[in-house]
């Protein structure tokens, strides 16, 4: 909810509570302004709730939905709940018309051009005290049309727009006239509204964090799975069979080395050189040996 000194306001759709995004303030006009996403075919209410734990005079509330002005709520200073809402209209003594988004329409019609409201996809609910001075039956209000439809080249990044239900049949109504005890509001609340994904594509809407994708497995990697061309490892007689004859082949091996060491030779005396015979040397021819 937005808040502003002792004094909160909000949008309710369904009972609950709007989010705001982009929430502003500005204290020299005594303002606070906001963004909320909306959805075509809602009602929606309108709340204020002062939260002084003590106030003698009456609040009383203004709204205004896209530029057009209905009338408001009066919090007494013995309302035990200190929380006012406003989800519909008087349109007589005896009726009423409920508050909805709905769907903003093109249209090319002349009779269109340049009338749409600078507060379109705006509302606004001013707060100010005031004193009760009067009481009588509500007056018949007609102007509740709302501006469903807005020039194609009007340009205004607006998707929806404030309209009004059927009317109903409520309990008589009554009215209250009131002094204004300030020059000023003490807060306006400003609220304004778009689709969610028109928020969000502009930024005002945070975008939901990007899913980490997991890294792609290497090329490399080994396959570990079982395939049926897999040897199987040898059974258990298998394995027997060839631990003997490991075991045969390393006792033929030690009985050679045995009969070789008891065999009378020597490994230790060098070889016997064989004797180059030389020929007969001639008589009368000396040989040099120097």
């Amino acid at each position: 909810m937005l808040n502003f000194e002792e004094i909160s306001a909000w949008v309710e759709v369904d009972g609950q509570e709007l989010e705001q995004y982009g929430v502003e303030e500005n204290l020299e006009k005594n303002e606070v302004t906001c963004w909320i996403a909306t959805q075509a075919g809602k009602n929606f209410s309108i709340a204020y709730r002062d939260n002084a734990p003590y106030r003698e005079v009456s609040l009383a509330s203004y709204p205004t939905l896209d530029g057009s002005d209905i009338s408001g709520r009066v919090l007494r200073p013995n309302n035990q709940s200190r929380t006012i809402r406003q989800s519909d209209q008087a349109v007589s003594a005896t009726s009423r018309r409920s508050f909805m988004f709905s769907k903003l329409q093109l249209t090319d019609e002349d009779e269109y051009l340049g009338q749409a409201s600078k507060h379109l996809g705006e509302i606004k609910l001013q707060i100010r005290r005031v004193e009760i001075n009067q009481m009588g039956i509500v007056p018949s209000v007609t102007n509740l049309s709302g501006q469903s439809k807005v020039h194609e080249r009007s340009k205004k990044a607006v998707s929806h727009c404030v309209s009004y239900g059927q009317e109903t049949k409520s309990e008589p109504t009554y009215n209250v006239g009131v002094r204004h005890l300030d020059v000023d509001p003490l807060v306006a609340f400003i609220f304004k509204y778009r689709d969610y994904d028109l928020l969000q594509a502009n930024g005002i809407i945070p975008k939901p964090p990007a899913v980490e994708r997991k890294p792609a497995v290497p090329e490399d990697v080994l396959d570990l799975t079982i395939d049926n061309d897999v040897k199987e490892e040898p059974a258990g007689d298998e394995i027997r069979a060839l631990d003997d004859a490991i075991r045969a082949m390393r006792q033929k091996r030690a009985a050679l080395q045995s009969k070789r060491s008891n065999s009378g030779e020597s490994s230790s005396q060098p070889p016997a050189k064989r004797v180059k015979r030389e020929k007969s040397v001639p008589s009368g021819e000396v040989i040099d040996l120097t």
